[in-house]
């Protein structure tokens, strides 16, 4: 007779008659202990809701997503927050009628100038005029401005208004900028074009209704090997020059005012600053009268 083998890793396993009772019913109070508890949390949940938030030791906790501000904004007074203490830029369309706006760029000949004689006029400076020159405004649209310069965008005491990716913190004045080509929309809030901040300085002046242009600063080329007035300018590629001519060559086609040229590029008759205020006789409009102009 042939037996089957015994595998010896089995072994006998001898089970009390009453162990599946004992089973059936620790499942039955598993099933009422689950019911009543069931019960409860709809007790709770019905206690919540019209009695409000249980007083419970064990408290979940809720996670709310809000855009946190940052510490040292939140501290800042209104009277440093521009988006708080000025008029949105819609609201500044025709401000300038019959005002001359003077555009300050960062090419190296700007410091040869006396920038001293513009106080009593409209000035917009671009990006980093601030080291030498607070104007009327502060312009700028690469949000690098940010990232560089913080402190200085911060302590400025010009009015300052960029780009709405520009400004990650909404401390000042935006607008938004379409793609090329480079237009006049007659909108303060809504500028066309890339690659060149004078240009679009230039289309925010004339949103503003001003009567002409004094352009510095804006030569297009580098001198003694800067590419601005304060040394190297890290985010100057090898194509910034010719965007630059092809703005200004753009400005000189399409721009509704006059310009006159106090920079050092060819495009317009080179002008002295002096000569320049004395022809055209500006209205005066310095930063306490501006402001008060575009205060809330």
């Amino acid at each position: 007779m042939k037996r089957n083998k015994i595998n010896p890793k089995l072994s006998l396993r001898i089970q009390p008659a009453n162990k599946k009772n004992r089973r059936k019913k620790v499942s039955i109070q598993k099933d009422s202990f689950s019911i009543q508890s069931s019960k409860k949390t709809e007790e709770k949940k019905i206690d919540r809701l019209s009695i409000g938030p249980s007083t419970s030791r064990k408290k979940k906790k809720i996670i709310v997503i809000s855009k946190k501000i940052p510490n040292d904004v939140a501290k800042m007074k209104d009277k440093y927050i521009d988006s708080k203490r000025y008029k949105k830029l819609s609201k500044w369309k025709n401000i300038l009628k019959g005002h001359t706006v003077f555009l300050l760029g960062n090419s190296p000949s700007i410091v040869k100038h006396d920038l001293s004689l513009l106080n009593n006029y409209f000035t917009i400076g671009i990006n980093r005029i601030f080291f030498i020159y607070e104007p009327t405004v502060l312009f700028w649209q690469d949000r690098q401005m940010w990232i560089t310069d913080k402190k200085n965008l911060i302590k400025c005491k010009s009015i300052r208004v960029c780009r709405d990716l520009a400004d990650p913190r909404d401390m000042f004045l935006n607008f938004k900028l379409g793609l090329n080509p480079f237009r006049f929309t007659m909108k303060p809030q809504q500028m066309y074009g890339r690659g060149n901040s004078g240009a679009v300085a230039a289309s925010f002046a004339v949103s503003m209704g001003c009567s002409s242009i004094v352009i510095l600063g804006m030569d297009c080329k580098y001198s003694k090997g800067k590419t601005d007035f304060y040394g190297n300018n890290k985010d100057h590629t090898k194509y910034t020059l010719n965007r630059c001519r092809e703005a200004m060559e753009w400005l000189k086609k399409k721009c509704p005012v006059p310009i006159y040229n106090c920079s050092k590029i060819d495009l317009w008759p080179q002008r002295k600053l002096p000569d320049v205020i004395n022809e055209i006789k500006p209205k005066k409009c310095d930063k306490r009268f501006f402001s008060k102009l575009v205060e809330k």
